[in-house]
Parts: structure tokens; C-alpha cells; sequence
């Protein structure tokens, strides 16, 4: 039996990844006219910056003004370069300009509805601003679907965050439980952890933050939402 299906929203209904992926490029492109290496760029950001800036301001676009802006000014301390007023503001904008609501990816919202007719359907997403996460799921027409209450936004996808959801949901077996996402930090790990099932939606372009070794091999991988959903209502479950 299955008792219920939580759907991951960026980059598993939307294509939320190149706007992020993209501003990142240009970033480094930026620094590196302004005589910054990229292979310091990198490791400044990814490793010291952006995981910093997220604990300070959560997942989400929100961040990455101030993470863009850091990353810069991080650099230019490690090379003893002036900080440049404008070119600091002008990597705060490349962050800025990320907010938005994402392309919903093809079939994504027919499969949508399939799957929530056939199986109880939550969207279980995560955000720091709960406002703005909220208005991009609206935006897209998922809730239209799904039915606002079936929308969960967390501040951080964690085991305990996936256990206190399905509780909220009343939900005892975690075992009946499916969830479909593309992050195998936030989305896979988690749900296997706390003895659920998973189907890992592939992603041509991964933030770095989601490579991670997955918790155990016990999932399903798809190459799109709507193949996720075919593979589950074609299951004999």
C-alpha cells in the first residue's frame, strides 16, 4: 500500500537549477576580469562562503546576494586586493537577480495530476523565506493541483524534519511512504534514513552541495518527474 507520495518542488517539478548554476558562472567570470583566479573562486565559495551564508540565511535565492558579495570580498582579502565598492554591489546583484518563479519542466504538472488522483500527493519543499517559496509553488499552478493544504514547506530537509512531517501527516509507517526528489542530501538520504522509499530524479547540472554518497542503494533513479511517477503507478506495489 502506498499511503503517501511527497513530491520535492526545485528541480523536481521546476526547473530551478540553471538560474542558480548560471548566476554562479557569471560570478566567477566576473572575479576572474577583476583578476581572480577561478580555481580560488571555487573553493572560496563552495567551501567557505556559500555554506557559511547558508546557516546564516537558508536555502533559497535569499542568500546568494550575500554569499556572491562574501565571495568577493573573501577573495580579495586572501590576495591583498582593494575591495571595490561597485564591484562588490555588482556580485551582490548577480545574486539579487536569481529570485523568481522557475519554469515548470515538461509533463511535469500532467503527472502531477495523475499521481495525485491514483495516491495521496504532499509537496514537501524547503525554504528559509516561507513567503516567497510559497508564492513560487501558487505561481507555478502545483497547488492548483495538490490543494494548499496538501503544500509542506520546512526551513531544512532533514531526517528529523522528514519524520516530523509524516507525523504531521499522520502517517505511522514510513514504509508506505514515497518520496520523489532530485537532491540526495535533502530529498533521498533523508527518506531512506528514516525508512521510507525513493525515487531520485536525475539532474543534468547538480549543485555541488548535493553530491553526496547516497544513504543507502535501496532507491529507484528516473530521468524526469514524469518518469518517476510513471515508474510508481506502473509498479506493483
Amino acid at each position: 500500500m502506498v499511503a503517501l507520495v511527497l513530491v520535492d518542488f526545485d528541480d523536481t517539478l521546476v526547473d530551478t537549477a540553471p538560474r542558480f548554476q548560471n548566476a554562479r558562472r557569471s560570478l566567477f567570470s566576473v572575479l576572474a576580469a577583476a583578476g581572480i583566479g577561478q580555481e580560488l573562486a571555487h573553493q572560496i565559495h563552495h567551501e567557505r562562503i556559500d555554506p557559511l551564508m547558508l546557516e546564516r540565511h537558508g536555502l533559497g535565492p535569499g542568500r546568494l546576494e550575500h554569499s556572491f558579495r562574501a565571495t568577493y570580498e573573501a577573495a580579495c582579502s586572501e590576495l591583498s586586493l582593494p575591495v571595490q565598492a561597485t564591484l562588490a554591489e555588482h556580485c551582490a546583484q548577480l545574486g539579487r537577480a536569481v529570485a523568481g518563479t522557475p519554469p515548470v519542466f515538461a509533463g511535469a504538472l500532467p503527472a502531477l495530476v495523475e499521481l495525485s488522483r491514483q495516491h495521496r500527493t504532499v509537496i514537501y519543499s524547503q525554504a528559509r523565506d516561507l513567503v516567497y517559496q510559497r508564492r513560487c509553488i501558487d505561481e507555478t499552478g502545483v497547488t492548483a493541483i495538490v490543494g494548499a493544504p496538501a503544500v509542506c514547506i520546512c526551513e531544512r530537509k532533514t531526517v528529523a524534519a522528514f519524520r516530523d512531517t509524516l507525523r504531521a501527516l499522520g502517517i505511522s509507517d514510513p514504509g508506505s511512504v514515497w518520496m520523489i526528489g532530485n537532491s540526495m542530501r535533502s530529498d533521498i538520504n533523508p527518506a531512506l534514513e528514516a525508512g521510507a522509499r525513493a525515487i531520485h530524479v536525475e539532474t543534468s547540472d547538480p549543485w555541488e552541495f548535493d553530491l553526496v554518497e547516497p544513504f543507502s542503494q535501496d532507491y529507484v533513479s528516473a530521468r524526469s518527474f514524469a518518469d518517476a511517477v510513471t515508474y510508481l503507478l506502473r509498479k506493483d506495489l
